[in-house]
């Protein structure tokens, strides 16, 4: 049963939604004459925070429509709403890890893993994000149902996640675990570029943490979504982490010295 989002809610999302899109604009103009020129690193991230922010736009757009257009939970309008919602943010959301390990792997691919762990690494994250979208596609997942509907005796959401708690153990896991490597001992890796992984990688696992919070208690306690609410804002931090050190900033190198 979707809790009925009240005000205070309400203004929430719509200041998230303003934010990150007030940062993906400033991102634009401050880099429209030489967007061409950025390196991968910076079209990953870039591309990434993009589909974050586009996907929001219907799972958070919808909710803020239907708190404005009174429209009932239980209706059928709503239904779709928030299924249709539920269902593009989750696949948007994901596809940002796909986009910060193919960061991952420019910038540390080469110093901390080997050409054949790379590809392992991209083989299982690809085939997962597969298996993300084929169970977020399941009619088991009652996405456009008012109340909980348990499937083989448990909620299949909870399946669907599972694809998406790999990629980020894979993403996140290797972005910590380098970056933290880097900082102790150098291995010329832009020190800028490091720092801003480190932050955001320590950002996204709390963001998964209050993630899983919804993930596997909200069908029994409703409140429970709550939690994404910090888990929103850590998406934020992390953004701003990755603009400050790398998306605005002009020196485009993965390395010291490394122009290309």
């Amino acid at each position: 049963m979707a809790m009925k989002d009240n005000i205070a809610t309400v203004s929430f999302l719509i200041i998230y939604l303003v934010i990150i899109w007030v940062f993906i604009i400033k991102i634009l103009i401050e880099n429209r004459k030489v967007i061409k020129e950025k390196g991968q690193v910076w079209n990953f991230l870039f591309i990434g925070y993009i589909f974050l922010a586009f996907g929001d736009i219907f799972h958070l757009g919808f909710r803020i429509y239907m708190f404005f257009a009174n429209v009932p939970l239980d209706s059928d309008l709503a239904g779709n709403l928030f299924g249709y919602g539920y269902i593009i943010t989750s696949i948007t959301m994901t596809y940002l890890y796909i986009e910060l390990f193919r960061a991952w792997r420019k910038i540390y691919g080469d110093h901390y893993s080997t050409s054949n762990k790379n590809f392992l690494y991209e083989l299982i994250i690809d085939v997962a994000f597969i298996f993300r979208i084929v169970l977020l596609l399941n009619p088991y997942n009652h996405w456009f149902d008012y109340d909980p509907v348990w499937e083989f005796g448990f909620d299949f959401r909870i399946l669907s996640a599972l694809p998406l708690y790999l990629i980020g153990i894979i993403t996140v896991g290797l972005l910590f675990k380098d970056s933290r490597a880097e900082m102790q001992k150098s291995t010329g890796i832009n020190p800028d570029w490091n720092k801003a992984n480190n932050k955001v990688s320590i950002w996204l696992i709390v963001s998964y943490a209050f993630y899983s919070i919804t993930t596997f208690l909200v069908i029994y306690i409703p409140i429970a979504g709550m939690a994404m609410v910090p888990k929103t804002i850590a998406y934020l931090v992390a953004l701003y982490y990755h603009y400050k050190y790398i998306l605005k900033n002009k020196d485009n190198s993965i390395e010291k010295g490394d122009k290309n």
